[in-house]
């Protein structure tokens, strides 16, 4: 058995500096050894990706590699249907692949709708959440925990656990990278560079996103 795991899922179209420095606070706050980085399928609560799954397993790999605190799972992507977190845990942690209770780092944004995830109670049950917060949201943050707690009944809201982590903030979006790409403008410093190449040998965000 390994350590309990620490996820950290998302479109990642593309992933960005943005996205691993935040997985690095987490991790030095957190002392964990190792992030499990999760590119969804078809994410329930966001419109869905530009870049092809594979695009963008191929683009994660190539910004970490060489860094052992990351590792990279495709199992969203080889599930059917939307993807949603309680089912990814739970096959996680069925595999035999962990020990204890799992982590799941999310940004402070989602805090307030995880009440509507799917079986919310259930991964409340068997994972922490914890929050990606900026400098001087933690209090802001504390105030929906205690908001997504009264949201539940008396079992759930005492095993739900809620950590905070202060991270960086990084003014960078896959949305802005997307655009600048669109638009001919250079990426560099706003993704690995080897991410940046494959954007360009691929051919991928050429054309901007409707809406």
């Amino acid at each position: 058995m390994t350590a309990a795991i620490t996820l950290f899922g998302g479109t990642f179209d593309p992933v960005h500096f943005g996205h691993l420095i935040t997985a690095r606070a987490v991790a030095e706050e957190l002392g964990c050894d190792l992030i499990t980085l999760l590119p969804t399928a078809c994410p329930p609560h966001k419109d869905a990706a530009r870049a092809s799954g594979e695009d963008r397993l191929a683009m994660l790999r190539l910004a970490v590699a060489g860094d052992r605190l990351f590792e990279v799972c495709r199992l969203e992507l080889d599930r059917p249907g939307p993807s949603y977190t309680i089912d990814t845990v739970e096959a996680l942690l069925a595999s035999g692949g962990a020990a204890g209770r799992a982590s799941v780092i999310v940004g402070a944004d989602m805090l307030d709708g995880l009440r509507t995830w799917r079986r919310a109670e259930d991964l409340l049950g068997i994972a922490t959440i914890v929050v990606a917060c900026r400098p001087g949201r933690q209090q802001a943050t504390a105030t929906a925990a205690e908001d997504l707690a009264r949201c539940f009944d008396a079992e759930t809201a005492a095993r739900m656990v809620v950590k905070t982590v202060q991270t960086p903030l990084i003014d960078i979006s896959s949305s802005q990278i997307r655009t600048r790409v669109a638009e001919g403008r250079p990426i560099r410093y706003l993704t690995p560079e080897p991410v940046a190449t494959y954007i360009r040998q691929h051919g991928l965000y050429l054309t901007k996103s409707r809406g």
